[in-house]
């Protein structure tokens, strides 16, 4: 019986973008832990090999590729306020990629029914030529690429629960009508995007779904999002595969969101999203970590969405109840949504 794919090494910590960083190694040091402590009679260790410039170059120019490269010779580069290199950070974003991309690899081959790659640096803010929010490549969309190219996929959902929205990733596919992405994210809040009318243009009008959610949103709140929104949203569009860029900084006790999210709310999430795959992507699902900065909730949080993959028969669906003062939002997502999705 197939396993759930696990790919998470040591070599993340090498990514320092320097002392009391939100994004520090000590992130993926607590999911090492956390690893150490998976049945590995349920889950499956993988590890992690660098994309390649092809690989990469599906999402990035090659002039940014060239300066991330460069990054390589010099101790300490800001490619901006918040995202910084060390002489390891090139080497450590193609290995997170690359880590990402065996993960679907074994998806695709049938080794593997699920997986979460815990990698570092998170990816859903880089943009083509720019590194921002503390990401260096694109991980989520370098994937999506990689599984139409090599395995002819028609439909990706691209679900993406971080509390910031996914700027890069909305902006990399916002002209494709093969990848639905649909975000739930605070606002208005960093980076800026993410309102209700971005709807993705030309071919890809129709196929990006914002959710911006006012500050203090928990798991009610969530849940009536994923019950309305993003569950009927997906069931019609049907995909062959979904990938989550999730991340945990909608926690309650996350330094940087302003969300009241615990981790049942986060379980309750991939629950329906494993559902979801099940019904119509033959299982097939692939959580990517972004972000997340509180030591301990990540590790609860992420623990609580390894259950679900072990064993999502076993699990409680999102709740039904509560979340009535988001309603009026719900609605509003709805409205501009209906043109696409209502027949």
């Amino acid at each position: 019986m197939a396993r759930s794919g696990v790919v998470i090494d040591r070599d993340y910590l090498k990514h320092d973008p320097g002392p009391f960083h939100p994004e520090r190694p000590e992130r993926l040091k607590i999911l090492l832990d956390l690893a150490d402590e998976l049945d590995q009679r349920e889950f499956e260790l993988l590890p992690p090999r660098p994309a390649s410039r092809q690989e990469v170059g599906a999402c990035h120019s090659a002039d940014y590729l060239e300066l991330l490269q460069a990054t390589s010779e010099v101790n300490r580069y800001a490619l901006d306020g918040d995202t910084v290199t060390c002489r390891d950070s090139f080497g450590v974003g193609l290995l997170a990629a690359g880590g990402f991309l065996n993960l679907l690899d074994g998806m695709a081959s049938g080794e593997l029914k699920n997986g979460f790659a815990l990698v570092r640096p998170p990816g859903h803010h880089a943009l083509k030529d720019r590194g921002m929010g503390f990401c260096l490549f694109n991980t989520v969309a370098i994937g999506a690429h990689h599984l139409k190219r090599r395995y002819g996929a028609k439909r990706i959902l691209v679900m993406d629960w971080d509390v910031h929205h996914g700027n890069g990733t909305q902006e990399a596919f916002d002209r494709d009508a093969s990848v639905l992405y649909v975000s739930t994210h605070q606002y208005p809040f960093y980076p800026g995007t993410g309102a209700a009318e971005e709807v993705g243009a030309q071919e890809g009008e129709g196929f990006t779904v914002n959710v911006p959610l006012p500050a203090g949103c928990g798991d009610a709140e969530y849940a009536r999002v994923f019950n309305r929104i993003v569950i009927p949203i997906g069931s019609r569009f049907a995909p062959d595969w979904i990938l989550v860029s999730a991340g945990f900084d909608p926690h309650r006790d996350d330094p940087l969101g302003g969300m009241d999210l615990t981790e049942s709310g986060f379980a309750a999430m991939a629950f329906a999203l494993l559902d979801l795959a099940a019904r119509h992507a033959g299982g097939r699902i692939a959580f990517l970590l972004e972000g997340g900065y509180d030591l301990a909730a990540l590790k609860r949080s992420v623990a609580g969405v390894l259950a679900q993959m072990r064993d999502p028969e076993k699990a409680e669906p999102p709740s039904s109840r509560g979340g009535e003062a988001i309603e009026p939002l719900v609605r509003k997502v709805l409205r501009i949504q209906e043109p696409y999705w209502s027949g």
